[in-house]
């Protein structure tokens, strides 16, 4: 080898090792100088874990921005998984839940019981409510009993007690410990998915357990928000509950997910969000009314939070996503109005109570004539929201059902509030005019059966028929019409369908020959008369009697009625979603007919109507009807009951508002009426006693 190349190597080999050197000082001056800060807190850590923070749900208010319901704040009580007794030291976590439910217990405070096996009347039972988590209980992923679900309640409980060493304590404190257990299995409990054992603690019970801090370790509280409501008991079938997801919820809600997931062109942040905000089995679900029908606006967005542990035991949290509170629902409802309906209604029931072996109960409903914005729904009886868990078997076993929202979920027969909508049937088939004449002598004979009117009216042309409300006229209109013609307008109004407002409604029922041969039955001539004044088979919904008065005032104009005003971001800054009022059909009748039919029913005001309204403010007009049902005592004896209606609309000249109102077991249709009165003088009192109105939020008004 020359001398050259021999330099050449030297010198080569001297810079490989000068620029490695180099390299390694600059690591250490990086790894010591500038992230020195980051390595050290690094290594001080022990662990690093992150978990979804809960956002809270969003508010709902009345069309005028008042709050129904809002947010307050409360503990619960969870476990920490990183600091909980593990589970192979079972003893321990027996002890700390078995200490923790007799707190509970001397305090006359529950927890949560997830278990599906209950006792009742000394007798341990499958809970019907929780066949999902019984389900899971025998399957293989729990107790692998061989039965599976045809295992008894007490072959369970003996499974339990054997899997969580439970043969210490008696039964029934068995059962209790093991339903916590149970619960923290059913949730999968985790680091990542605290167990919550207790909602809605009182801050002392907080403090003791803080105070016990080495008696309960791992158990700690968490500040959460819970539903608290303007009024108990007004808006209890608007707005619903919140109560804990149920299995088919939960798996409904898991397939949206997926379907979601499945989109190739989500971001890895728009995924990560996915996921976070999926449910979980101890979410708070909507369940009915507006809390239901606007959970994925009132859920919110949940957060991350990053929990550090140091080596000195010094625990730090930051988030990574902060939670987003729920948006706000603006309801089109105004709550003054709804309160005023509610105790108006609440007195005509009693003063219009027929039989004393039945209870009363009804609904009103106000729109708005021009757009179909509902200002008020009532439903009596009604019942407090707030305790609506606690005394859930006791209210869905009332048999006055105050769990049932009559306004948009009983289907009546309507009575005489019929009678409009076959006179402009009659008026624009040309059946009649405004001269036409129908003599009544009090009856009415078809083939062999005899119909009667509660006088006798003589001569009567189509205003004074509806403002007497004369059965003989209409059933003999009716019997010219035919049931055809006659439902040809009354689909028309939308009577005997379903309206589309955004909660959950009945759809009625049009008196028919389909219907009456789809039910093995024969239709008759005196069918016909009888639907003509509102009965036979023919059955409304208040809201579908509301909205066909509307239809009939605001000039043949039918809209879709609607709740929800607006969804606003839960800062009030930008409107999530807007209803815009729908049109659902035009009649395309003569404005003249149209006019003919209002006279008759605002000449009822003047007339069966009159001792009720002397005192109303507002000129209006309407339509009081009566049907009768059969109804059965306790002893179970049959009575005939009357099922008292009006119909309503004002102002006469110029409507805004519509009314319908229902009474069970009333006396009459035109006591009815009197409900309506109060609801006149408070809207249109409201509108005429401010000079100015100022302009309110533009993002709630």
């Amino acid at each position: 080898m020359s001398i050259e190349l021999r330099k050449k190597r030297t010198i080569l080999g001297i810079i490989i090792i000068a620029v490695g050197f180099l390299l390694l000082v600059g690591g250490l001056v990086k790894t010591q100088l500038i992230d020195g800060d980051e390595y050290k807190a690094a290594a001080k850590s022990l662990s690093v874990s992150s978990s979804k923070v809960t956002a809270s749900r969003g508010e709902i208010l009345d069309c005028n921005g008042n709050p129904l319901v809002v947010n307050r704040q409360g503990n619960s009580v969870v476990f920490k998984y990183s600091e909980f007794p593990e589970a192979k030291d079972q003893k321990a976590r027996n002890e700390l839940i078995y200490s923790l439910i007799k707190l509970f217990e001397e305090n006359k405070l529950e927890w949560i019981d997830r278990l599906p096996i209950v006792y009742e009347k000394n007798k341990l039972v499958v809970d019907k409510d929780k066949k999902a988590e019984f389900t899971y209980m025998v399957s293989e992923t729990m107790l692998e009993l061989e039965k599976g679900e045809k295992a008894t309640p007490e072959e369970c409980l003996d499974a339990l007690i054997t899997r969580y060493g439970l043969e210490g304590y008696n039964r029934a404190d068995a059962r209790k410990i093991a339903s916590v257990c149970f619960g923290m299995k059913y949730l999968s409990f985790s680091t990542v998915s605290p167990y919550t054992f207790a909602e809605d603690v009182p801050t002392e019970i907080v403090s003791i357990i803080m105070e016990m801090s080495e008696t309960y370790p791992g158990v700690t509280t968490e500040n959460v928000s819970y539903r608290e409501y303007a009024d108990k008991e007004s808006f209890s079938h608007l707005l619903g509950v919140v109560g804990s997801i149920s299995s088919d919820e939960y798996e409904n809600e898991k397939t949206k997910l997926d379907e979601a997931l499945n989109d190739d062109s989500l971001t890895a942040s728009e995924i990560t969000t996915l996921k976070n905000n999926a449910y979980s089995l101890d979410d708070a679900y909507g369940k009915s009314g507006i809390e239901g029908t606007m959970e994925k606006y009132l859920r919110g967005t949940n957060g991350i939070k990053i929990t550090t542990t140091a080596s000195d035991g010094t625990i730090s949290e930051d988030y990574q996503i902060k939670p987003v509170q729920g948006d706000t629902v603006v309801t089109t409802i105004d709550a003054g109005l709804q309160k005023v309906a509610q105790e108006a209604l609440a007195e005509m029931l009693i003063d219009n109570r027929n039989s004393h072996m039945f209870d009363t109960a009804g609904a009103m409903i106000v729109l708005d004539c021009n757009t179909g914005a509902v200002l008020a729904a009532v439903s009596l009886p009604t019942y407090d929201i707030t305790t609506y868990f606690k005394n859930y078997d006791k209210l869905a076993s009332d048999k006055n059902s105050p769990l049932w929202n009559r306004g948009l979920q009983s289907a009546y027969a309507p009575g005489s509030t019929m009678k409009p909508a076959v006179a402009l049937a009659g008026l624009e088939e040309g059946t009649i005019n405004v001269n036409s004449s129908y003599y009544c002598g009090g009856t009415l004979q078809v083939e062999d059966q005899t119909f009667g009117c509660l006088s006798t009216h003589e001569g009567l042309n189509v205003t004074t028929a509806i403002q007497k409300s004369c059965n003989i006229f209409f059933f003999e209109l009716g019997r010219e019409l035919g049931i055809d013609k006659m439902n040809k307008y009354s689909n028309l109004l939308g009577l005997g369908q379903k309206t589309g407002i955004e909660l959950p409604e009945a759809e009625g029922m049009l008196a028919s020959i389909a219907n009456k041969e789809a039910n093995g039955m024969v239709w008759n001539p005196g069918d016909t008369v009888q639907a003509a004044i509102g009965q036979s088979d023919n059955l409304f919904t208040p809201i579908q009697l509301a909205n066909y008065c509307a239809t009939i005032a605001n000039g043949g104009t039918r809209y879709q009625p609607y709740i929800i005003k607006s969804v606003l971001s839960s800062d009030m800054s930008e409107v999530v979603y807007e209803t815009e009022p729908t049109v659902i059909n035009t009649l395309n009748v003569s404005k003249k007919n149209l006019d003919i039919v209002k006279q008759g029913m605002h000449q009822v005001i003047g007339d069966s109507c009159e001792v009720y309204f002397k005192n109303c403010i507002v000129d209006a007009a309407g339509k009081t009807g009566t049907s009768q049902v059969i109804r059965t005592t306790e002893a179970g004896v049959s009575m005939k009951c009357n099922n008292g209606f009006f119909i309503s609309f004002a102002p006469y000249d110029n409507p805004e508002i519509a009314i319908a109102i229902v009474a069970e077991n009333a006396l009459s249709g035109s006591r009815t009426s009197q409900a309506a009165v109060p609801v006149y003088n408070y809207y249109f009192g409201q509108k005429t006693s401010v000079d100015t109105v100022p302009a309110p939020n533009t993002l709630i008004g």
